[in-house]
Formats: C-alpha cells, sequence, structure tokens
C-alpha cells in the first residue's frame, strides 16, 4: 500500500500535522473518554478537530478540545521525559488519524524533539512511535477500528523544521543557493521551550544550539498569577489558551481586559530571549535571525526590535510542520536510505 507522506510537530501546546495540502491544529491535551449521553444536534458544524476520540491499548481517551471540555480528568504533560507519558502516543496516533482513508494506511513521517532533548530521547520516541498501531479513532460516538502503521520515520532537531520550510523544495533543492553561505539563528519559541539552532552552511552547528525552558508557558504562568490576583480565580494551563488568544476574561456574565497582563508577560519572555541570543551567539557574525513558533509570533513585537537581522518567519506556528513535510517528501520520494523503516530494520 502507499505511504503517505506528514510532517508531525508535537509541541506541548499544540500538534500540527501536514501532508501538503490539508493542515491541522489541536491543543496537546488528552483525558478520560467515556460515552457521552448527549450529542449536539450541531456538532457536526464544528471543526473535526474539535471532537476527537481515539482509544489506544483498550483504553478511551478524548484529544484535544473534546478533552477540555468533556473529560473529568485531563492533562496537558509538560515535563522533561515526555516520551514516558501515555500521551505522546496518544497525541501523535491522533494526528495521523486525521489523514487515514483506508484501513492499513502506512505513513512516512518526519517530526522533531526539543535541541537539548534530541540525543537523549530520539531512540526512546522512535521505538514508541514507529510500527504498526490498532487503534479506534473518530468523533464523539463515531468511532472507527483501523490499523496504521508508521512505516519510515526521521526525527532531527526542532527549529530545523522552520530552516527547512524556507529554504527547501519538496524534491530536495534548495530555493535560494545563497543559503550555504549564511550563518542562520533560528530562535523557536514553543510552549515550553525555547530552541535556539545554529545554521552555517545549512549545517546543524552543535556547540552553539540549545534549548531553553523560558517560553510561552512562562509567560501563561504570569498572566495566570496576575489573574488569580485581580479576580481570585485559578486558571489550568490549557485552560489560558483561548483567553490569551482574545486578550479577554469573563468573570459572572462581564468581560474584562487582561490584555495589559498579556503585554508585560510577552516583554518578560522577549527580553529573556534576547538575552539567552545574546548569550550563545555573537549577533555581529549572525546573518539572519528567524523567529519562529507560535511562542515568536506572541513575543514578536518585543524580540525584534532588539536585532536588526531578526524577522518573524510567515505562518510561525505552522513553519517547522511545513518544514518537516518538506524534508519527509526530499527523503523519502527520493528513497533516500538514511531514514529507515520497520522492515529495513529486520
Amino acid at each position: 500500500m502507499f505511504s503517505k507522506i506528514i510532517g508531525i510537530d508535537l509541541g506541548y501546546g499544540f500538534v500540527k500535522a501536514y501532508d501538503g495540502q490539508n493542515e491541522y491544529i489541536f491543543p496537546s491535551t488528552v483525558g478520560v473518554g467515556s460515552d457521552l449521553r448527549f450529542k449536539s444536534l450541531l456538532i457536526n458544524q464544528r471543526n473535526p478537530t474539535d471532537n476527537l476520540v481515539i482509544t489506544v491499548d483498550g483504553k478511551k481517551y478524548f484529544v484535544g478540545e473534546l478533552a477540555k471540555r468533556q473529560s473529568q480528568i485531563v492533562s496537558r504533560f509538560l515535563g522533561k521525559y515526555r516520551v514516558e507519558d501515555i500521551n505522546t502516543k496518544i497525541l501523535f496516533l491522533a494526528a495521523l488519524g486525521l489523514f487515514v482513508k483506508n484501513d492499513g494506511q502506512k505513513f512516512n513521517v518526519v517530526t522533531g524533539l526539543p535541541v537539548d532533548y534530541y540525543q537523549s530521547y530520539r531512540d526512546d520516541l522512535a521505538e514508541l512511535i514507529q510500527g504498526t498501531h490498532n487503534i479506534s479513532f473518530g468523533y464523539v460516538n463515531n468511532e472507527k477500528e483501523m490499523t496504521i502503521t508508521v512505516d519510515r520515520l526521521q526525527i532531527i532537531p526542532q527549529p530545523f523544521g522552520t530552516l527547512y520550510s524556507q529554504y527547501l523544495e519538496s524534491d530536495g533543492s534548495f530555493r535560494d543557493e545563497d543559503a550555504e553561505n549564511l550563518k542562520i539563528g533560528i530562535v523557536d519559541v514553543g510552549y515550553k521551550t525555547s530552541d535556539f539552532a545554529l545554521a552555517e552552511g545549512l549545517e546543524f552547528v552543535d556547540k552553539q544550539s540549545k534549548s531553553s525552558e523560558i517560553a510561552l508557558a512562562t509567560a501563561n504562568s504570569l498572566i495566570a498569577q496576575s489573574i488569580q490576583e485581580k479576580y481570585k480565580i485559578e486558571k489550568e494551563n490549557y485552560e489560558l489558551d483561548e483567553i490569551i488568544e482574545s486578550g479577554s476574561l469573563r468573570v459572572e456574565g462581564i468581560t474584562n481586559d487582561i490584555s495589559g497582563f498579556k503585554e508585560q508577560a510577552f516583554k518578560m519572555v522577549a527580553d529573556k530571549i534576547a538575552t539567552e541570543v545574546n548569550s550563545i551567539w555573537d549577533k555581529k557574525e549572525i546573518d539572519v535571525i528567524m523567529l519562529t513558533g507560535g511562542g515568536g509570533k506572541a513575543i514578536a513585537e518585543y524580540f525584534l526590535a532588539k536585532f536588526l537581522q531578526a524577522v518573524l518567519v510567515s505562518n510561525p506556528q505552522f513553519a517547522n510542520v511545513r518544514g518537516y513535510y518538506n524534508l519527509a517528501s526530499a527523503l523519502y520520494r527520493s528513497n533516500f536510505s538514511g531514514a529507515q523503516s520497520k522492515e529495513d530494520e529486520e
């Protein structure tokens, strides 16, 4: 059977998946699934990612927005040892399930890990997700049993997805030949981690690349603290997404503006990330600093002014996953041997 090429960005805040045509995003939240007593008559008019249900290893889970709305127990894992958490497997398989057309669907995948986690957890992640999985997947009260296989898999340092989204064509050629002469710094601000990757001649420079835990979750924690102090309301991290996006909080039917909390928190995070950049790179030697990630978009107003050569990449929240797809397309369509399949290993 034909193997479908997919890029998956398994972020701490949101999962993103892309196959060259269709693009999906949903919160990285997982909850205990149950049989709902009533299914809204309007539920089919919603975005399909709002109602994801998956059964893995005999247990039912709600994923993304549905978990936030309906599960009694909800989690968004933010620990360092993520590959040891069952949520990682659930979220990854749910992302693949969105692209299944036929039972027995095979996938060739590129994904990423934070720079500092890459060497330690790459093999563990591959062992967790590569191979054949028997699941039930679908929407509320409409699951289908299916078998899916992750055949070929390549895992790369996370921020290099943005590099490949900007410079790599799906056939493996580079859009800008001059890029090979540039020293490019990538600042990827995610939910739990920020990654700093240096590319010289389009090669990953290990000694000047690192991860930091100053990221969007840092800003969210500051905002949650401000909300608690002013309104005496405690919010879980997964409950803050919509509040921060809208810049408002409803309390007893009244909409309250929290944009001041946002500005203060994002500026503080931007300042800290700029300090990190200056500590690992000599900015005078960098030709381009690419700011990327959902958190990159959030802090761009405050970060870009600190570096003359800094730019916010287009569609920053999806830049990594689009680069993963470009790399996957280049690798797998050319039968590149660096991405092993289970059959190769056997």
